[in-house]
């Protein structure tokens, strides 16, 4: 949801882990996979998700200067001169128009969170996918077949560990929200790749859906192709009312048709 929001210059959605009810997705990674949606505006999207799963509509009118924490992230260093740029105009535009814009730093192990949600996924993937892996091979790509058959072999004791992990930092990251209302980090690490080879690079996606955070992709900047480019802001869990305010305010203060 995310990822191609930022490409395609719209707002995207992804609300808490569960609040779209998932009866008839086909399931790739049960544990992660989230319902979002995509819209021309941060009310809208509100609106569709209130529609389909009555979480109740944030009000927009009067919404006060949220209190940014800027996350970087650890790996800021895969995000692209232009997606760099981009996070830190907004950063200043909303600063600019009112909110208290700070530095943060999630805690040192929440990099693992990285590598787990790709591990966590791939092996759900080769449970829920095995049916087509052994009867219909041949329609699989080559890349997802491989996929599959590394991460069916993987010890189970690996997917136990990370999924521990993954719960020890939801704990964590509940009480990191003390001093900011919301997180300000990049939606992408880059604009669209070019040709429909892959569908992008999801590093900045990982740590936040398996975390089941509130996103919100709202469009700012371009990449040196001319592509449009987007910031993201996450919340705490069930705490979308709040992610989606500061989306709409921060869409506002950057002057982007996405607060319409």
């Amino acid at each position: 949801t995310i990822r191609p929001a930022s490409y395609c210059g719209i707002v995207g959605y992804k609300p808490s882990f569960g609040t779209i009810n998932r009866a008839g997705l086909k399931f790739f990674s049960e544990s992660l996979d989230t319902i979002g949606v995509l819209g021309r505006s941060v009310e809208d999207c509100a609106l569709l998700v209130n529609a389909v799963s009555s979480r109740a509509l944030p009000d927009f009118v009067g919404t006060r200067a949220p209190r940014l924490g800027l996350a970087r992230t650890s790996r800021w260093k895969s995000a692209t001169d232009a997606v760099q740029g981009a996070m830190e105009s907004a950063a200043a535009a909303a600063a600019k128009a009112g909110a208290n814009v700070r530095d943060f730093e999630l805690p040192a192990d929440f990099d693992a969170l990285y590598d787990n949600q790709v591990l966590i996924m791939n092996f759900e993937a080769a449970r829920a996918l095995a049916h087509e892996r052994y009867t219909q091979p041949g329609q699989l790509s080559d890349y997802l077949r491989k996929t599959l058959d590394k991460y069916w072999d993987m010890p189970r004791e690996r997917y136990d560990e990370a999924m521990r992990h993954a719960r020890a930092c939801r704990q964590a990251y509940a009480s990191i929200f003390a001093d900011v209302d919301v997180l300000l980090t990049p939606s992408a690490p880059g604009e669209a790749p070019k040709g429909l080879a892959s569908t992008g690079d999801s590093l900045f996606n990982r740590n936040w859906t398996l975390l089941g955070s509130p996103c919100v992709s709202v469009p700012h900047g371009t990449g040196p192709a001319g592509l449009p480019l987007g910031v993201q802001l996450v919340g705490a869990y069930d705490d979308d009312a709040r992610v989606l305010q500061a989306a709409h305010w921060l869409a506002r203060a950057l002057g982007s048709p996405a607060a319409s």
